[in-house]
């Protein structure tokens, strides 16, 4: 064999560190062209100011070749003798996706294999490292923990948004109900779970799977003897092996949530410092989308607000792709939801295009499937993806509760339909999202979801696709005023273009043109190319501002971040001035409340009595959060001799327009329907109550027993509702402990408000009572029927005011609007219910 080496010139071969020579010295495939523009600035501008950044986020729009960028990046350090580097995604099917990028532009890389070691050209450093996030955040890692854990130099997280959650999930313990532990954990902690809350707890007993309760940090305290020593006995099963090591001494930091489906185990302040290979790596990349909110990488994955601040983008080119935003029932509300599953999930031979559905649970998904769409599960995904990109598209696909992870490049996905707001997957995230609805926080992961999932369609600059938006709840998001700010500049100019299209479409009905030919004559014009649409949408993203940076905001984060690793160091008097000094700038109560609850926690170590007033406190401004240890005694709500109808004007006053106000009430509704999860339609029906002008609370919720909802109306008539939104509709009768619950409840009003009148309502798809039940108290049945009927009765008397200046209607006007649409007392009383049936046998 020649040894070419000898021949040269030169004794030694050069390599390039430049990521420009770099790139041209590859042995590409003859499909690669040279690096495009924002590729070229993006690796200069990286090589020549920012590669010495400890941490470092890449921002780029979808489709500018972000993966090339971070294979050249680890390239370089390689050839820079600066090794091991490592390039981690989310999950198997994108690390599998990169590994095809690598060999198509002659990178070379290994990856883990089936003897699950760390490969030696890795180590070495003659190889970029290809895996997924998996493989190396838990306790069993390949690559070590704590002082074990392998030496990187420099590591990249792609799509880190979705690392973010992955990585949570690796520090969590989750316990299915059939697992020994779960019973376990029911008895030991039984009375604690009653006490916040008797009846959620029934539920919960009942195989209620969204109901969801906080075990109380003093009662996870006081047992964690019994709790870690039970938990050692299961330290080698599947469900605790991988975060074993990180528990069993740190018991405190955990928190336990319980449904009646799982229990979730999860670290208040996540460990990634026992992950020493991404910890301690000397360079840690993060490639994140252009939509994205970085915040979450401060107090996710502790990074400084100086990279958050100031990431890496290419700042000639404001947004990328072509994004057609359709909400059809802008145009007619017969463009429903109903008649979008029944237009886009049939099956459709010869189609040219792939059609895509992103709906928020599985059984909004089963709802297409009846139409003739398929179903993508965990077992079938990657297949269906596959089908799509060899052209195979009469039938729609729909993926339930999938927003990242899955690119479906040009003809792939011509069409994406995102159906309804995204649900929370982690009891975690569910219970902060019931304790802090219209926090900062919560609205920007429901954002980022959003954004996720409108990435999905769009993987190019020239690629283009139509999304239409269903469902009342996510329209009601995306336009609201107090919600579009959540999302970044690109997308608020696309769906504020969506709205001006959708108004531009229903000038046809004027003319004649039936909705649906309207709504399709619109979507024609992105498929077949139209050139007015095209320039048009081209001339209106040109106009989008450069996003500003929340520099308090994330300042704020970082401070958390460090009360929170206090607390995890056991400092706790630490972390607790840290966030007091936190707290002091709240002004809001119900967010308030969720910091003082903080603090009560971390004073729990240094004074019980001490943080069971600092709970208490806690607890009177946000009644969602833990009840305290001596408790709080219930204060009945009774009708203050207030004109109802200057109760409906103040609420009327909320909104700074008609068109606002309707899009929160069909937000409500939406919830407010059969099929909904219990907390999203009792927090629904609240809002009702408050729009009548009525006086609306959650007992249950907020006090910890009591009825699902009570109103109270004039003259001192109550409505108690035991709400079974969950029931199916095939259901048959009502259970024997369902009448129990209702019994219990009724028994608590008579407690709480002796002698007062009451309407005691059940809302449940059946108005069959058992055999083996009885009720103890006069009890109607709202169904379906009735209650769409009360939904329907509220929606047009609110639809009065769309011709009329609020100040100008009198208040005798206001009252005969209510009598005309059967929302005055008396026919709350009786036109919305109906008598039970009590089976024979």
């Amino acid at each position: 064999m020649i040894d070419f080496k000898k021949k040269l010139g030169k004794k030694t071969i050069e390599k390039k560190i430049n990521p420009i020579e770099l790139y041209d010295s590859l042995d590409r495939r003859t499909e690669t062209g040279p690096l495009r523009p924002p590729q070229k600035y993006v690796l200069e501008k990286w090589f020549n100011d920012r590669k010495e950044d400890k941490n470092l986020i890449i921002k780029l729009h979808t489709g500018e070749g972000k993966t090339l960028i971070g294979l050249i990046i680890l390239q370089s350090k390689l050839n820079d003798g600066k090794a091991p580097v490592a390039y981690l995604c989310p999950n198997i099917y994108l690390s599998t996706q990169v590994m095809q990028e690598a060999d198509k532009f002659g990178i070379p890389y290994c990856f883990i294999d089936e003897d699950k070691q760390l490969p030696s050209d890795f180590i070495e450093g003659n190889k970029i490292l290809i895996t997924h996030i998996q493989k190396m955040f838990h306790s069993k890692t390949v690559f070590g923990i704590d002082s074990n854990s392998t030496d990187i130099d420099s590591i990249i997280l792609d799509d880190s948004h979705a690392c973010i959650d992955s990585i949570k999930s690796s520090f969590t313990v989750t316990i299915k109900k059939d697992h020994e532990l779960y019973e376990f954990f029911i008895n030991i902690f039984e009375d604690d779970f009653r006490e916040q809350g008797e009846g959620s707890f029934i539920d919960i007993k009942n195989e209620d799977f969204d109901t969801i309760l906080p075990l109380p940090y003093w009662s996870w305290i006081n047992k964690k003897s019994e709790v870690i020593e039970k938990m050692a006995e299961h330290k080698t099963c599947n469900e605790l092996k991988y975060c074993w090591d990180f528990i069993k001494d740190n018991i405190e930091n955990y928190q336990l949530f319980i449904s009646g489906s799982k229990i979730e185990i999860t670290p208040y302040f996540p460990p990634i410092h026992h992950i020493g290979s991404f910890s301690n790596a000397s360079h840690r990349i993060l490639m994140s989308a252009t939509t994205q909110d970085d915040s979450f990488f401060i107090k996710g994955l502790g990074f400084d607000v100086k990279a958050v601040q100031n990431p890496l983008l290419n700042p000639s080119q404001i947004w990328s792709g072509e994004k057609m935003v359709l909400i059809p029932n802008l145009i007619d509300e017969s463009l429903d939801r109903s008649f979008m599953i029944r237009l886009f999930g049939k099956v459709r031979k010869k189609r040219s295009f792939g059609t895509v559905i992103l709906c928020s649970s599985f059984k909004k998904a089963n709802e297409y499937s009846e139409s003739g769409a398929k179903i993508a599960n965990s077992d079938n995904m990657y297949q269906l993806i596959a089908n799509l990109k060899t052209g195979e598209y009469d039938s729609s696909i729909v993926f339930a509760n999938r927003y990242d992870g899955i690119d479906l490049p040009d003809n792939c996905c011509r069409v994406l339909l995102i159906d309804s707001l995204p649900y929370f997957d982690s009891l975690s995230d569910k219970y902060e999202e019931s304790c802090l609805p219209k926090s900062d926080n919560i609205k920007k992961k429901i954002a980022q979801k959003i954004e996720q999932g409108l990435g999905r369609s769009v993987r190019g600059e020239k690629d283009f696709s139509a999304i239409v938006l269903l469902g009342d709840d996510l329209v009601s998001f995306v336009k609201s005023s107090k919600t579009k700010n959540y999302f970044s500049n690109q997308t608020k100019k696309q769906v504020e273009l969506g709205i001006d299209i959708m108004n531009y479409a229903k000038e046809d009905l004027d003319e004649g043109v039936e909705p649906r030919k309207a709504l399709v004559n619109v979507l024609n014009q992105l498929l077949q190319r139209d050139d007015g649409w095209k320039a048009f949408y081209k001339e209106e993203m040109d106009k989008i501002c450069i996003d500003t940076h929340e520099v308090d905001y994330f300042e704020g984060l970082h401070q958390e971040y460090i009360a929170e690793k206090s607390c995890y160091d056991q400092d706790y008097e630490k972390a607790f001035n840290i966030f007091q000094k936190i707290t002091d700038t709240i002004a809001n109560d119900t967010e308030k409340g969720w910091y003082l609850q903080t603090l009560a926690r971390y004073k729990y170590n240094l004074s019980k009595s001490s943080s069971n007033t600092l709970q208490k406190s806690a607890f009177l401004k946000n009644r969602q959060l833990l009840k305290p240890i001596d408790g709080i005694s219930y204060k009945k709500i009774e009708f203050i001799h207030e004109n109802r109808v200057l109760r409906i004007r103040n609420w009327i006053n909320r909104f700074i327009s008609y068109q606002e106000m309707l899009i929160f009430i069909d937000g409500v509704f939406c919830n407010l329907t059969i099929g909904t999860v219990a907390d999203k339609f009792e927090k629904a029906l609240q809002e009702t109550g408050e729009m009548l002008g009525l006086l609306s609370e959650r007992p249950e919720k907020e006090y910890k027993k009591g009825p699902d909802n009570l109103w109270c109306g004039i003259e001192n008539h109550y409505f108690l509702f035991e709400c079974k939104s969950e029931v199916k509709d095939t259901r048959n009768e009502i259970y024997k402990y369902e009448a129990g619950q209702m019994n219990n409840h009724c028994g608590w009003f008579d407690t709480n408000y002796d002698g007062a009148s009451v309407s005691n309502i059940m809302i449940i798809p059946t108005k069959d009572l058992s055999y083996q039940a009885d009720f103890t108290h006069p009890v109607k049945i709202m169904r379906k029927g009735k209650l769409r009927d009360l939904k329907s009765n509220v929606r047009s008397f609110f639809k009065e005011f769309k011709n009329y200046k609020l100040e100008d209607i009198t208040d005798e006007k206001f009252q005969s609007l209510i009598d005309t649409h059967n929302i005055d007392i008396n026919s709350l009383k009786s036109n919305y219910t109906e008598e039970y049936y009590h089976k024979t046998k």
